[in-house]
This record gives structure tokens, sequence and C-alpha cells, in this order.
């Protein structure tokens, strides 16, 4: 997964000042889920049509798009580890989740905290929400005892921009509801714990283990 800013909840947790033996500040660690190429090329189009719109307004706002190819929906957002932590939490997540793989659909593009006063705009799931919190629920049962964990509830989305300023003139729930979203879906079958080091790009994930969903024998 290459550089850029993307998360499966509502805002994460700030990251923590760091403490002796700790990654350096930026650093952190999340569970995500890919969502694959069609997905990934519907919001291409989708970021395409918003930023076009905005940018016919009298004084467009400012909004950091999330570069596509860096999409995925976060499970668990853990912040900021100690990296003596790391073999254990891989070795907890390495093993086959028992669960079947399964689809999500995405269609309609959202807005946090609400559509008139946006901070983060999102392409929002239509089916796949509870095969989602089941797999969440699961990557908490094994990392439970290990690690601090984020106490919210999972709400699925695809960050689509962060808007940084405001701007004026824009009629923000008109203009989301006016984007059409393809309903396009992606194959949920592995789980990747991911670190991410900020860097002056933005931030560059990197991938420390995955674990494939495996249905188990009746």
């Amino acid at each position: 997964m290459p550089a850029s800013a993307a998360a499966g909840r509502f805002g994460e947790p700030p990251r923590s000042p760091g403490r002796p033996g700790q990654p350096p500040v930026g650093a952190s660690v999340f569970v995500a889920v890919d969502v694959g190429d069609a997905v990934r090329a519907e919001a291409a189009r989708v970021i395409q049509a918003l930023a076009g719109k905005l940018e016919a307004v009298k004084a467009p706002p400012k909004v950091a798009w999330v570069k596509p190819a860096a999409l995925h929906v976060t499970l668990r957002f853990m912040g900021d580890v100690n990296d003596a932590l790391l073999p254990e939490m891989c070795e907890r997540l390495a093993p086959p989740f028992g669960l079947a793989p399964f689809e999500v659909t995405w269609r309609g593009v959202g807005a946090f905290p609400s559509a008139r006063q946006p901070r983060a705009l999102w392409l929002g799931v239509v089916d796949g929400g509870g095969a989602l919190g089941a797999l969440e629920a699961e990557v908490a049962r094994r990392l439970a005892g290990s690690v601090d964990l984020d106490a919210r509830p999972l709400l699925p989305h695809l960050t689509l921009g962060r808007v940084k300023m405001a701007g004026a003139g824009v009629d923000w729930p008109k203009l989301l509801q006016a984007v059409e979203v393809r309903g396009v879906r992606s194959v949920i079958d592995r789980v990747t714990l991911y670190r991410s080091q900020l860097t002056p790009k933005g931030p560059h994930y990197t991938g420390l283990v995955s674990a494939r969903l495996t249905p188990t024998d009746p």
C-alpha cells in the first residue's frame, strides 16, 4: 500500500507524544482490509467529479484528496505502539481467520461530522457492513490484552478527502447528492497489520503480517 491517508473509522485517536522504546512520533499501527482495484478506480472517478464541482464555486474549499491506491478500511487503529509489542501482535493475527471471504458494496458520498460542515468526505457501505463488523470483532478478540484498543464502534467507509479550509458558497448537501457513485464491490479475503510512518509526502504504509479469511469446516 503506497503513501497517502485513508481511514475506516470516523477519525483516528490522537497520536501520543511517544515514550522511551516507542516508535518515533508519527509512526502508528493499524489493522485494515484492502478494497480492490475496481473500488479504487471508482473512487478516483468520484474524487475527480467532486474536485471539479468544488473548483467551480466562488471560493473553493481546500481539500486534501486521498490517493486511490492507498484506500483501505481500518478495522482497528492502535496508534503508537511499542516496538517490543509488534512480534506478539503479528503472532496473534497471523493464523487464518475462520470466516468466509465476503463482498462489500460501496455507494453514496457522505461527510463527517455532517454534510453541512464536512471535515472528511467518504464513500459509504450499502452491503457487507455486518460482515466487516464480525471481522473487526475477531481482530479485537485476538489483540485483547496485548495492546490498548480504540473502544469506538466501527463505522465502515472509505475516506476520499479531508477538508482543510471550508471555502465559501458551497452547498455541500446538494453537491454530495449530485455525485453519482456506481455500485462497486470489494472482495474481502485477508486482514493485514500495517505500520504507518509519516513522511514529507504523507503516510507510508508497511505491511507487517497478513492473514487469509478461510471458513472452518462444519
